[in-house]
């Protein structure tokens, strides 16, 4: 990868948008159900997953949209930032399919 990362901005900020509002769109059905939001050790751990996930991908958001990356090599810089965009995909997906299946 040479020269900038700007060209890789838009598709991963487009994706991280629609992954991050989904997060926040469950989060918001679970608060807004008639029982109370955590019920049991399970629950903990569900929202525990989703709030790494989210925390994760604002830090992806942050890392993407900055412009004061290191010109040395931008190809570094944004191939840890996709790394942090995958763990924070499977953990989101985690916690989903632990809402699943507990």
């Amino acid at each position: 990868m040479n020269g900038d990362v700007k060209d890789y901005r838009q598709p991963l900020v487009t994706s991280l948008g629609i992954v991050l509002g989904f997060l926040l769109n469950f989060l918001a059905g679970w608060a807004t159900g008639q029982s109370p939001v955590i019920q049991d050790n399970a629950d903990r751990v569900v929202l525990a997953t989703i709030a790494v996930s989210i925390i994760l991908m604002l830090v992806v958001l942050y890392r993407i949209l900055n412009a004061n990356y290191p010109d040395v090599d931008p190809g570094k810089y944004y191939r840890l930032t996709l790394r942090l965009y995958m763990v924070s995909i499977a953990v989101a997906f985690t916690g989903f399919t632990l809402a699943v299946l507990l």
